[in-house]
């Protein structure tokens, strides 16, 4: 299945910039209305179209109600997808899938292994679901990450950041967006 067949949402260019960029964690902290989430869900897309299995992680089930809406809108469009409402899963017949997920429960996000992941409202989420369950399911297959959020003082999500500044560290990087852009 190609990308092609789904009509994903058309990316302004700040999107287009962090989409396209070929950095393994990104972080993206801007302004509430930017479209953060409809970027993150057409990368998921993107991912399970390749194949890949990718999750959308959001610190409760409610906050993850969002970023389900679009993926599952999206992922309509893919003839022979299968739609588990209840499970919040979208299988492609090429065998790609996306879930989404709560993080409020972090040991719940253990033993998958991840293409990708978005964390949404990063900073909302205890810091313990990236280090302990997500990060480690990325490693075996080279996974990528995306966080977004809105900022919260000098919590994790912060340091994130500040890891974006390291120009030694080549596998994060960063932008910090106005929601003027979108």
């Amino acid at each position: 299945m190609a990308t092609a067949t789904v009509k994903l949402p058309a990316f302004h260019p700040k999107q287009r910039e962090v989409a396209l960029d070929p950095t393994r964690f990104k972080v993206v902290t801007s302004g509430r209305r930017w479209g953060k989430t409809r970027l993150g869900a057409a990368l998921c897309i993107m991912t399970a179209g390749k194949g890949g299995r990718a999750w959308w992680v959001a610190p409760t089930y409610k906050v993850s109600e969002v970023g389900w809406r679009l993926i599952h809108r999206m992922a309509r469009q893919v003839p022979g997808a299968v739609i588990r409402q209840g499970d919040r899963m979208v299988t492609f017949p090429n065998g790609g899938e996306i879930q989404v997920r709560s993080a409020d429960n972090p040991d719940s996000l253990r033993g998958e292994g991840l293409d990708f992941v978005v964390m949404d409202e990063c900073a909302f989420i205890q810091e313990d679901a990236w280090l302990e369950a997500l990060r480690p399911a990325l490693s075996d297959r080279k996974g990528r990450a995306m966080f977004i959020s809105t900022p919260k003082g000098r919590n994790w999500f912060w340091r994130l950041w500040q890891k974006c500044l390291d120009d030694q560290d080549h596998e994060w990087r960063g932008w910090q967006l106005p929601t003027a852009d979108n």
